[in-house]
């Protein structure tokens, strides 16, 4: 994994220019002499890494033609190729061949079971293995050639697969899309990114805790705003950033143990009729089971944005750290920790930039999602890159103990006293009254309420308060998420057997199921409660007094983190029901009490709720940005993002409830849009593969079909059988069951597929789950 990032370069050691010549007893600590001339590990030199030096005959090899232009895997109804700008626009090879090794162990795994159920030979299976590996050598060896013009990693691998051994890599598209791949490849990617940044965590905090071990017994000054406070140990002061860094890896964890559910076999969105094991993948690739639905699985990416949350969380605690040492090393050179604050920025940055991008998609896949990739590479290349710097810092420095020791404060603490507690309570007894019928007044006199002080202070306090706060504002969101999760299952109840288009790209792609659909979101919000839960259990904990008072910033990043992606996930359900409340979509009609009218047009009907659903997603975003800037600015100023913060989620979520209670799918205008834009050619596709056609011959025989369809104005169950005969002679009168899209429905059988007994399986699933009434 770890190959496939990046390689850090350490820069020669000590070189003269960089050698301090202070006195090492002004600082309370000093660089070992390597640390002198240690640049952050991106900004230096690297080495290339051999895993992705790979031959790009367009930069590389000026003086080799570049191979000829090759039609399209997807070609098949196409009568032109793309331009070349657009060509140069919408490939990815140039940043996702580092999804390589992922792609091939998913290409290993899935024509094994392919094999299993039949879908394949034996043979075939050995030769595309045998492929694989082959096209795994020479990327490793730097002599794979990556052609822009095959587009992506996926595309790349696969035809030079086909290249290689011929007709059976034709088969080994069977059962599964681009879709359904990128998204299992990027899982896998973003799995074994986690574990090395976890390893790299705890390699520092290995670093940190040794580090204390060194000076047991040292005693520093406690700061509060930047002020000596209270004398501290130093080993104490240590441990307060191995806590924070223990915290980080469990959030990492708890992401792992979310996005470790396979897509393969999701397929393009709907799953497939196509007899496949969707278990046998799933553990073959080490996942904990498949996906349950299958348009969520191509459609969502909150694993990423729960990674770059994390990732940005992580990158704060370390900026901390690095802005202390770099204080505390101020009349010595300290620019490496500098480079490590100032690449925090950097990593909060690459989560603003998925933010923004999925706001709003409607499901399922969109080609928008291509761009999530670099911002993960460089999030999780960044961070590594700030852990392994910290940890050679700290194995490198010395605290100067007699400087620390003449920095100390003089004078004493002062004494507790005893606490009267019976007043206290009664006092606070009467103040509850008073907030409450509006009488307090903000100045307290009597004596004994002094005493409530004792053994708490002003950091603490707020602390705790603001703890408890975010306990209550979390239960406080769960409850609405489930509240939102039942109206959802009870649309899906109240619309059993619709059909409705399902789209890629907002084009028309194949159909599924109304209540496959709805129960996407239903899967998304689960997901976002489970992460609210996860930041409940962490917050209320607190072991380290330093960290405690401090912490704050770090549980609401990550509360505000949590909100920001069920705000995206509100975003998508607003966006998809304000299209399909349009006059030109037309497939829900939201009642009055939830639409607003026109005050110039009469005839305006608007959902104007869920387009400030859509819009009040970014109100969200912002808060969490907004705290990811506070951390520069004191600890008071998080109050107000997340009070606005939780505030909008709660609103969002109620009137997205409200709004599913209160719309009806029109069926009959469902109905009558089903027929355009040939949802069945699919289903068609799998028929082929059924009489032992490769999958990428039967993708240009019925793209082939679609052509005819387009040029006679009609549709695939239109076609006669000779004319179906003229594009290829295989077909028979039992193509007419493939055709349709009632009899396209009845094929999907896959687990988490579009199937009628699956969907009635998800339902049941959540009703039982949710307790859901009639």
């Amino acid at each position: 994994m770890e190959s496939i990032l990046f390689t850090f370069t350490q820069a020669p050691s000590s070189p003269a220019a960089l050698v301090s010549t202070q006195n090492p007893n002004l600082t309370p600590f000093n660089h070992h002499n390597r640390l002198q001339a240690f640049r952050f590990a991106l900004a230096s030199q690297t080495k290339r890494n051999p895993a992705t030096a790979v031959t790009c005959s367009a930069l590389q090899q000026p003086h080799m033609a570049a191979p000829a232009k090759e039609a399209k895997l997807w070609g098949g109804r196409f009568e032109e190729g793309v331009t070349d700008a657009v060509e140069r626009f919408t490939e990815s090879i140039s940043f996702d061949k580092a999804l390589y090794k992922q792609d091939i162990s998913g290409s290993r795994a899935h024509a094994s079971m392919l094999a299993k159920q039949g879908l394949m030979s034996l043979s075939d299976r050995d030769s595309i293995i045998e492929g694989l590996n082959q096209i795994e050598q020479q990327i490793e060896r730097g002599e794979f050639v990556w052609r822009t013009d095959r587009e992506d990693v996926h595309m790349n691998i696969e035809a030079t697969l086909t290249d290689l051994i011929g007709e059976p890599a034709k088969k080994l598209h069977t059962a599964r899309s681009r879709n359904d791949q990128v998204s299992t490849d990027f899982r896998l990617w973003c799995r074994d990114g986690i574990d090395t940044i976890v390893s790299h965590v705890k390699q520092l905090q290995i670093a940190l805790v040794r580090l204390a071990k060194k000076n047991i017994g040292v005693i520093v000054p406690g700061f509060t705003h930047l002020q000596s406070a209270e004398p501290v140990f130093l080993h104490h002061h240590i441990l307060a950033y191995v806590e924070q860094l223990e915290l980080d890896a469990k959030r990492l964890l708890d992401c792992r143990a979310r996005l470790n559910f396979c897509p393969l076999g999701a397929c393009a969105l709907a799953g497939t009729g196509l007899p496949i094991d969707r278990f046998m993948t799933s553990d073959a690739l080490g996942f904990t089971a498949p996906m349950r639905n299958s348009m969520d699985a191509v459609s969502d990416r909150d694993f990423i944005l729960e990674l770059l949350s994390g990732n940005a969380i992580l990158a704060l605690h370390l900026s901390w750290l690095g802005e202390e040492w770099g204080f505390w090393a101020s009349e010595e050179s300290g620019f490496s920790m500098e480079a490590v604050g100032g690449k925090s920025a950097r990593v909060v940055g690459d989560l603003v930039t998925l933010q923004v991008l999925c706001k709003g998609l409607p499901l399922t896949y969109n080609r928008d999602l291509q761009e999530d990739k670099e911002p993960v590479f460089d999030s999780v290349k960044t961070v590594i890159g700030m852990l392994k710097t910290s940890a050679d810092f700290a194995q490198n420095i010395t605290y100067n103990h007699d400087k620390i020791q003449k920095a100390l404060p003089s004078g004493h603490l002062a004494s507790g006293s005893l606490v009267d507690s019976d007043s206290i309570l009664k006092g606070l007894d009467q103040i509850e009254k008073q907030i409450e019928s509006g009488e307090y007044v903000w100045i307290q006199t009597e004596e004994p309420a002094k005493n409530l002080l004792t053994a708490r202070s002003q950091n603490g306090q707020p602390s705790t308060d603001f703890h408890v706060w975010c306990c209550d504002a979390i239960d406080t969101i769960f409850s609405h998420v489930k509240h939102l999760q039942v109206a959802l299952v009870k649309l899906a109840k109240k619309n059993t057997g619709v059909i409705v288009p399902g789209y890629t790209h907002l084009q028309r792609a194949q159909p599924v199921l109304l209540q496959h659909h709805l129960l996407a979101y239903v899967e998304q919000l689960e997901r976002d409660a489970e992460r609210l839960q996860d930041c409940r259990a962490r917050l209320n904990v607190m072991k380290n007094g330093m960290e405690a008072v401090v912490s704050d910033l770090a549980f609401v990043l990550e509360f505000a983190s949590a909100n920001s992606i069920t705000a995206i996930h509100l975003s998508r359900l607003g966006e998809e029901w304000v299209l399909w409340a349009s006059e030109e979509f037309g497939f829900i009609t939201p009642s009055d009490s939830v639409s607003t009218g026109s005050s110039i047009m009469p005839q305006k009907k608007n959902p104007d709720p869920m387009e400030l659903v859509r819009g009040k997603s970014a109100r969200v975003v912002g808060d969490l940005i907004k705290l990811q800037l506070a951390h520069n600015h004191g600890l008071q100023v998080d109050k107000e993002p997340i009070a606005d913060s939780v505030k909008t989620i709660i609103g969002m979520l109620e009137v997205s409830a409200e709004f599913a209670l209160n719309i009806t799918y029109n069926q009959d205008r469902i109905q009558k849009s089903l027929p355009a834009g040939h949802l069945d050619a699919t289903t068609l596709a799998d028929y082929l593969v059924h009489k032992d056609i490769p999958f990428r011959t039967s993708h240009d025989i019925v793209g082939r079909g679609v052509a005819l369809c387009v040029s006679k104005n009609c549709q695939l169950r239109d076609l006669s059988l000779d004319e179906l005969r003229g594009i290829n002679n295989v077909f028979d009168d039992g193509v007419y069951d493939y055709l349709g899209v009632e009899n396209s429905i009845k094929k999907f059988s896959s687990y988490g597929s579009t199937g009628s007994e699956c969907v009635a399986a998800q339902l049941d699933f959540w009703i039982s789950k949710l307790n859901v009434d009639a």
